[in-house]
């Protein structure tokens, strides 16, 4: 029911499938060394449970194929769950999904492992943490598009794909009103613009949120004007130290500009980076 290894990409053959495209804004190795992926069937069987080591930044974007364990499989959906962990034990970040296959069809599932839920604790059953905040695991039926490679990796797209270096030069800081969770956008902003995240637990570098997405990044509300997403927003705004007492554990402290480049979509891969590992942000002074 899944592939047994990390793979740089995955075998067409028509058949049906789920291909589940890994990505994290966390540093490998020095802040997730393992990912554990547990596949869970309808009938609440767990039919695989694999840890593999992530020793080197070059092996994400990554994806893993599911695939049916028999026709009866189709009949329900299956429970995928990845577990970001350090040194073995330590669970930095954990992402679940509730999808179902489409017979027929290879079906891409994008699993990112973002900051914003590193260190959350546990959501409900059914729920996953998405941008700092618990959201349904369950994706819709219909939601999800055909598995295509130059939507996972950079380099089969060069002329599309996302460059951190380049797209969040010169990126400048962001006020946001911490109640509405609304900023100003300058008139350079009104074709390319992209917002980006300084974290506590990386303060080295700023990690680009994508445009059009209410939940874990932001909303362009007007020619001059966005919106944050709620999670991140509560981030930026909670100054309590103590990581205990937050409701978003991870704390978020700036947003910055930068108008290089249009703004990062859901569907556009990063470029291959210098260090190896994409997703992860630009490096700052």
């Amino acid at each position: 029911m899944l592939a047994p290894a990390l793979a740089g990409c995955v075998a067409r053959d028509g058949s049906t499938q789920i291909t589940v495209a890994i990505t994290s804004e966390t540093e490998i190795p020095q802040e997730l060394d393992q990912l554990e992926v547990v596949v869970t069937a309808a009938d609440g069987s767990v039919v695989n449970n694999v840890v593999h080591d992530v020793s080197t930044p070059r092996i994400l974007p990554a994806t893993l194929a599911v695939i049916p364990r028999n026709d009866r499989s189709l009949g329900g959906p299956v429970r995928i769950e990845v577990r970001g962990l350090l040194n073995g034990t330590k669970t930095q970040i954990v992402r679940q999904a509730i999808v179902s296959y489409s017979e027929g069809r290879t079906l891409l599932l994008r699993m990112p492992l973002r900051m914003a839920c590193l260190g959350f604790g546990e959501c409900g059953a059914d729920d996953t943490c998405a941008g700092g905040t618990c959201q349904p695991a369950r994706v819709a039926d219909g939601a999800l598009s055909d598995y295509h490679d130059s939507e996972v990796f950079g380099n089969r797209a060069p002329s599309r794909c996302f460059d951190e270096a380049v797209c969040l030069d010169g990126a400048s800081p962001v006020v946001v009103d911490a109640g509405a969770c609304t900023f100003a956008l300058p008139a350079a902003a009104a074709v390319n613009a992209n917002l980006a995240v300084r974290w506590r637990d990386a303060e080295n570098r700023i990690i680009v949120l994508d445009e059009g997405d209410p939940i874990e990044g932001w909303t362009r509300t007007s020619a001059t004007g966005g919106l944050l997403s709620r999670g991140i927003c509560e981030s930026l705004r909670d100054k309590e130290p103590n990581a205990d007492k937050r409701s978003v554990p991870e704390q978020a402290l700036g947003l910055e500009l930068s108008t290089r480049c249009p703004p990062k979509a859901v569907t556009q891969p990063f470029c291959p980076s210098a260090s190896g590992q994409s997703g992860i942000g630009a490096q700052t002074p």
